[in-house]
């Protein structure tokens, strides 16, 4: 029997849109067991991954920039997420803990799963224009992955977090006196030749499912997607705490940051 062209083509396609959903996970997510905040506050190194002089060093820091200016930078340093995508692990952790000020949702969240070999910046709502997305994946990008790359944890938390603080005190016109002032690499133009390419190649394959089958996969793709969205949901979703836990203040953060791996 003999297959056309359009037969063969709409093969292909489904195998290439089963290839892009099977980068998405389908865990059916229960509760996300959040650890507790230690009394350092501003580092929370759960795997005892840092030394007590670089733990120090952020605890100065961290003090000296919500003294100034009220925001709270937090480093979280965990094992693993336990298959939870870090994004939800990281805003659950964020609202659970109320990382901020409550009524300005100043915190800012680093979080890193050593095991999984992944990284999250989130940041709360009043910080997205001091630290935007593009801005927190760089410093990561450029200043703590060649480090963590090469197992120097210590130093590319350190540093990376140091410079994550001297933009958020630039937003209050303050300065860090203990601040490393590190420089930032820019790598903008890689990563957004790569992004556009990508997207260049998968909007044109729906063109095609358009011209050839009517839409039907990208239709089906669409409500594989809205169920895999629903399924991430089952989790809880957190909230701005009343009070915040611990020494924090309340602060929410809305989902705002950047993630990635090493």
């Amino acid at each position: 029997m003999k297959i056309n062209n359009k037969s063969k083509f709409i093969s292909l396609f489904i195998i290439f849109l089963l290839l892009v959903v099977s980068f998405f996970s389908f865990p059916v997510i229960g509760e996300i067991k959040l650890p507790s905040p230690t009394p350092h506050k501003y580092i929370n190194d759960y795997v005892k991954i840092i030394n007590q002089t670089e733990s120090n060093n952020i605890i100065s820091i961290g003090k000296e920039l919500e003294d100034k200016t009220g925001a709270q930078a937090v480093v979280v340093i965990i094992d693993s997420t336990n298959n939870i995508p870090i994004e939800e692990f990281a805003i659950n952790l964020f609202r659970t803990w109320g990382i901020g000020q409550k009524e300005k949702d100043n915190g800012l969240l680093v979080l890193l799963a050593i095991k999984d070999r992944a990284w999250r910046v989130e940041v709360g709502r009043g910080l997205e224009g001091a630290v935007p997305d593009a801005l927190s994946s760089r410093i990561i990008e450029s200043i703590a992955k060649p480090n963590f790359i090469e197992g120097n944890y210590g130093k590319g938390i350190i540093n990376s977090y140091s410079t994550l603080c001297d933009y958020i005190a630039k937003e209050y016109n303050v300065t860090l006196d203990k601040s490393l002032k590190i420089s930032v690499t820019d790598t903008n133009t890689i990563s957004t030749g790569n992004f556009k390419l990508y997207v260049g190649i998968f909007l044109g394959l729906i063109l095609l499912d358009l011209l050839f089958n009517r839409g039907r996969i990208s239709y089906t793709l669409l409500q594989i997607l809205i169920l895999n969205s629903i399924f991430r949901g089952n989790g809880p979703k957190g909230g701005s705490s009343s009070g915040g836990f611990g020494n924090f203040g309340g602060g929410s953060s809305g989902g705002g940051g950047s993630s990635g791996n090493w």
